[in-house]
């Protein structure tokens, strides 16, 4: 496949018919509810504006690209997440903040421009596409999750864009980092999709999460009814309708919390750009080094295993080695390629046991003897090549 593009968006409420007829003039292949835009092209491109879609009508969207682009947009009211907040922690090019009427709309964007980031079939598991065709769209309903807990005052989504443009080399090395929010090292669900969708370094959050606080205990049911009762009336009655007319995910935030932030507040540490990349640089080559050491020591038990495995197998044959070779010769006459790993498996056996009994050169010369009995079986001449017999 030479191109794959994927569009997405989603509301938090239903689009009026009106809204629904203008955007279906924009194309007339994408599949359209109340709720959700998806399409996807593998020629051609969408001729609609995405800034303006989510201007006027969408509160998230996504889109990624087999060469390397992935883009998220999200809304929120602006009275519950001020311009001036979401700039703080949307630093750079790769995360920008703006706003658009009532609304403040964050842009996040990962490029492989270079084509380093050979990453697409795995993140998305195209090879199980046909199994699971709907795989591509989980993406934004679980990112957008988070939107809520944003309006709720938690800013670990925030501070990930920020972390997002330090890890694309947006920033100044004496840039200092914004308030750290607490919860970093135990993200939920959307924030790790999030993560890995901008292919933020797992080991640069580690280091960032280092010093974040836990997150606090979650409000008890009396201090739940205790905000509530303690909203102005207007306020609570708004909240309740759109709540019960499933209009938006922020009427759910204000009843739980009343507009009340968090009770961890994001914290100020000073450390700067440069402070934080060297630590994940840091971070990496320990991991890399655990793993390394993993690896080996996986190796190692498996090579004792195999040792142990052959050694049985060496005592069922050693009463009759005579009978092994025939065992051999029947398997290689068959002519069916799945029995040869079989009986390389039995001449390595069969080397192991001349290598016990001091009859090396014996077995030496009816193995090659076995070798030009077969000259153009290239599929077992290519197995007994790499056993090295």
């Amino acid at each position: 496949m030479s191109e794959y593009q994927h569009y997405q968006f989603l509301a938090d409420r239903p689009l009026t018919n009106e809204q629904l007829t203008k955007i279906r003039k924009l194309t007339t292949r994408a599949s359209i509810t109340a709720t959700t835009f998806l399409n996807t092209y593998q020629w051609g491109d969408f001729k609609g504006n995405c800034d303006q879609l989510m201007e006027q009508h969408y509160d998230g969207h996504l889109y990624f690209a087999n060469w390397g682009y992935r883009r998220i947009v999200l809304r929120w009211p602006a009275h519950q997440v001020p311009l001036r907040l979401a700039e703080r922690y949307c630093a750079g090019d790769s995360a920008k903040a703006r706003q658009h009427g009532k609304h403040v709309l964050i842009s996040l964007v990962s490029d492989d421009e270079d084509g380093e980031l050979d990453d697409f079939n795995d993140l998305f598991d195209w090879a199980d596409y046909g199994q699971d065709p709907g795989r591509d769209e989980q993406w934004l309903p679980t990112i957008a999750g988070a939107r809520p807990d944003v309006a709720r005052g938690d800013l670990r989504l925030l501070y990930l864009a920020w972390l997002h443009c330090l890890n694309n080399g947006d920033l100044d090395e004496h840039d200092t980092e914004p308030p750290l929010p607490a919860g970093l090292a135990a993200l939920s669900e959307p924030l790790v999709d999030l993560a890995t969708f901008l292919r933020i370094d797992p080991d640069l959050i580690t280091v960032a999460a280092s010093l974040s606080p836990p997150l606090g205990q979650h409000p008890t049911r009396s201090a739940r009814e205790s905000r509530i009762g303690a909203m102005p009336q207007a306020t609570r009655d708004t909240a309740l309708l759109r709540l019960l007319h499933s209009e938006d995910h922020y009427a759910d935030a204000e009843l739980r919390l009343g507009r009340v932030r968090p009770s961890t507040a994001p914290v100020e540490t000073g450390r700067t750009v440069a402070q934080l990349k060297a630590a994940a640089s840091a971070t990496t080559a320990q991991r890399l080094t655990r793993e390394e050491q993993v690896r080996a020591d996986h190796a190692e038990g498996q090579r004792h295993l195999a040792q142990a495995a052959q050694s049985r197998r060496i005592e069922l044959i050693a009463g009759d080695p005579e009978a092994a070779w025939s065992r051999v010769h029947e398997m290689i006459a068959h002519r069916k390629g799945r029995n040869y790993p079989a009986a390389v498996q039995l001449l390595e056996d069969l080397a192991a046991l001349a290598g016990h009994n001091g009859t090396t050169e014996a077995f030496t010369a009816r193995y090659r003897a076995l070798r030009r009995q077969h000259p153009t079986k290239k599929a077992l001449l290519r197995l007994l090549d790499a056993a090295d017999l």
